[in-house]
């Protein structure tokens, strides 16, 4: 299960958090973290949850084409899994997986605006906060929009960005795998 520890968090992207929490706070917006570290276990099952099994198996024979085989392993074991469409990322390329990434919500009244539509003014000064801290806010992506996440790096899938041999290093160091 993900966890909403700031502890399970880099040590770099723990500081960053708190320091957004701070910088929310000094603006007048209270937010909730809700997300950090997720494991590549329920990365898979949230990947697999809405989708058919021709698209899971795709998915799994392009990891192993692409010298992923660990990740692929990951995607076939969690078994079948159902429920909404909640994200385009499988094990390994979510930053979550790494424990670089969190997501966070905007309290008013002490209550979640999950909407960004009502709750728009909190939620772009989230977005701010983050973006002062020097994080990526994926509120300003374009092709998917997640305004509850934040990360360390550039870009959305870190598979994208690194070999199998490094994912499995950067996995191993964390004790992820």
């Amino acid at each position: 299960m993900a966890s909403r520890d700031l502890n399970d968090l880099i040590p770099e992207v723990k500081q960053h958090a708190e320091k957004v929490i701070d910088v929310c706070g000094q603006v007048g917006v209270d937010i909730l973290i809700y997300c950090t570290l997720r494991p590549l276990e329920e990365q898979a099952k949230l990947y697999r949850q809405s989708r058919s099994w021709v698209e899971i198996k795709k998915k799994i024979l392009k990891y192993k084409d692409r010298g992923f085989g660990f990740l692929a392993d990951v995607i076939d074991s969690v078994g079948p899994c159902t429920g909404p469409h909640v994200t385009n990322a499988g094990p390994g390329e979510s930053w979550h997986n790494y424990g670089e990434a969190w997501d966070a919500v905007p309290l008013i009244g002490g209550k979640a605006a999950w909407s960004y539509q009502d709750a728009r003014s909190e939620w772009d000064a989230y977005g701010e906060c983050v973006r002062q801290v020097g994080l990526q806010w994926a509120g300003d992506w374009t092709q998917f929009r997640e305004y509850p996440h934040a990360q360390l790096r550039s870009g959305g899938n870190p598979l994208k960005q690194y070999g199998p041999d490094e994912i499995q290093k950067m996995l191993q160091e964390h004790n992820l795998i």
